[in-house]
């Protein structure tokens, strides 16, 4: 699979493969190790026999029978952190090095780590390959980091590189090529045109909740973009709508035989992929540019991690009953109480119909709003972009931290706390008030909130991907009363157990408590200090709280949280995102709460 041209000297290609391992690894590690307990720490006997120093992991293997070891620098209940090489010992030998795909593969085919079908198993094994492959190749192809307090909304955007750190896979595409991967993925810094063509408002499903029409949105991203033929603008025919396609969406919608005969019909004309360029995002399917009035969430046939990235009705419809609910007093009221929360909203969608009048879905095309249209400012940032960890560097969380430090002349560890605090206070208290007073619920994971910064300081918050929106069954009557129909279609409505359960794995398990590691691993604090941080914000907000304080107490009494098995669901091939809020089709299991009080 190694078909990018590399852009390193001999020496930073291996030094960038290196890094690309311990990122891969770590990653794979911290997934399986969470749902697996057949691990243990070797004894020091052992070490001492063998010659080895420090805390090291074994993992049995059942066939060829024998244990990986391999060494644990930082351990916390959310992250660890390993150093490679691994090493394999077998019939009492002497431990010796083996590669890493060579470890990944003796824990993929093994019963016991990776209980499964076979068949299951190759697919598995074959999307962790291709996810190290291309977190190898992203690394090799890109330049060192640039200072993160400099970073724009697209270079934030970008500058994760190996993806989830917790999952086997993060990095797995199992239709894109390297070469479509180098101009279409994120972390290799991709740009590129979009595809346009013209279709006749009879083959065209559009929906908008916003004072402009789906169709005039279409228009005006040709306004916007100066560069663009004329047919798609003033020579454009009557009764056509320029549209919008994902240049690698296109090659696969063109092969359909409705869209065939729409040519045939002449009416669908296409133009091609020309214009003025934009990136993606870190979500990939979701395109960014400067000069554009909204980003573009696309249908992709294409499997991510653990999910068919298709887009489906349901989703659509939670971004536009959401938008519709930001225009009620609910949605004043919010933006009144919550003046540091910014929720992006999608309120409008194109999409082609097929030869039975039904939309396609591989056709979806959402519009986002694009408040970041400055290529000068600074940020906002990507929270999985700030935390994640190189092999030999702190990550930009902590080179922030530092550089606050040294300019202010306070102790790092003041700092951390204090960059902790007020991340709490920004963002993660309005998502709690929201919870509370509305049981509104936002799968506000890394990749999904953004944070302004001042001074290295976060001042803002931004949510985004209505996809992961919900509400409670407790205040449906409530939002209801505002918006009649919602819930109705968008399958986003759950019961508090269930709701607060997945609304505690993405905001708290992914967000939080990642974040409290990459400070730890940083060496910038203790997981303790962090915890009790965290423990006393809850405490002083369920004293502020007038709405249901359940998810509160939840955290601060339950005995365990709710994590999602990345590994196992990884591993089991279903896809994720046909779930809704009755049936997670995602395993989920139980990791103990740090934030219980001893």
């Amino acid at each position: 699979m190694s078909e990018l041209p590399p852009q390193l000297p001999e020496q930073d290609i291996t030094t960038a493969q290196q890094d690309a391992d311990f990122r891969a690894v770590n990653s794979f590690l911290n997934a399986l190790l969470r749902e697996w307990n057949g691990w243990s720490l070797l004894p020091e006997s052992k070490k001492e026999a063998w010659g080895l120093v420090g805390r090291v992991v074994q993992l049995p293997i059942q066939s060829p029978s024998g244990t990986i070891l391999i060494s644990l620098t930082h351990d916390s209940g959310f992250r660890k952190v390993f150093s490679l090489p691994a090493l394999w010992i077998t019939n009492g030998n002497a431990p010796k090095p083996i590669s890493t795909e060579t470890m990944l593969s003796l824990l993929v085919f093994d019963d016991e780590a990776s209980a499964g079908k076979s068949q299951k198993k190759v697919r598995f094994m074959a999307r962790v390959m291709d996810s190290l492959e291309m977190t190898r190749e992203a690394l090799i192809a890109l330049p060192a980091r640039m200072p993160p307090e400099n970073w724009n909304f697209a270079e934030a955007e970008k500058a994760l590189t190996a993806g989830h750190p917790t999952h086997p896979n993060p990095r797995s595409r199992d239709e894109m090529s390297p070469q479509d991967a180098s101009e279409y993925a994120p972390e290799f810094n991709g740009e590129f045109p979009l595809f346009w063509c013209l279709a006749h408002e009879s083959i065209l499903s559009l929906d908008s909740v916003s004072h402009e029409s789906a169709a005039d949105m279409c228009c005006a991203l040709v306004s916007a973009d100066g560069t663009l033929p004329s047919a798609l603008d003033e020579d454009c025919p009557e009764g056509f709508i320029p549209i919008p396609w994902h240049p690698w969406q296109a090659s696969h919608l063109l092969l359909r035989s409705d869209v065939i005969q729409w040519m045939q019909e002449g009416l669908l004309k296409i133009v091609g992929k020309v214009g003025r360029t934009y990136s993606p995002t870190g979500s990939m399917r979701t395109i960014h540019a400067f000069h554009a009035p909204y980003m573009l969430k696309f249908s992709m046939n294409l499997r991510l991690t653990n999910s068919l990235r298709t887009l489906v009705f349901k989703e659509v419809e939670r971004g536009k009953q959401l938008h519709r609910l930001m225009e009620t007093p609910i949605g004043g009221a919010i933006r009144k109480d919550l003046p540091t929360l910014h929720i992006l909203g999608e309120p409008a969608h194109i999409a082609l119909k097929g030869l039975d009048g039904i939309e396609i879905e591989e056709s979806i095309v959402v519009f986002r709003d694009n408040p970041f249209t400055t290529k000068s400012a600074k940020g906002p940032y990507m929270l999985a972009s700030l935390c994640e960890t190189p092999l030999s560097t702190s990550s930009a969380l902590g080179d922030i931290i530092r550089a606050i430090s040294k300019h202010t002349k306070d102790i790092e560890n003041t700092v951390a706390l204090d960059w902790f605090q007020r991340f709490l206070e920004v963002a993660v208290s309005p998502l709690l008030h929201l919870r509370s007073e509305y049981g509104l619920l936002f799968g506000a994971h890394q990749q999904n909130m953004m944070v302004e910064l001042q001074d290295g300081y976060p001042t803002d918050v931004w949510i985004r991907d209505c996809q992961g929106t919900g509400h409670l069954t407790t205040t449906h009557d409530l939002l209801q009363s505002y918006v009649p129909d919602i819930g109705r279609f968008s399958e986003n409505v759950a019961d508090p157990e269930l709701g607060d359960s997945l609304f505690c794995y993405y905001l708290v398990v992914n967000n939080i408590m990642n974040i409290i590691s990459t400070l730890a691993i940083d060496g910038l604090g203790t997981e303790a200090q962090f915890h009790n941080c965290f423990r006393h914000f809850l405490e002083k907000t369920q004293i502020e709280t007038n709405g249901d304080d359940g998810f509160i107490r939840m955290l601060l009494d339950a005995p365990t949280l709710c994590s999602k098995g990345n590994y196992m669901t990884s591993l089991s091939d279903v896809n994720e995102a046909s779930g809704d809020a009755d049936g997670q089709l995602a395993t989920f299991l139980q990791i103990p709460n740090p934030l219980i009080k001893n």
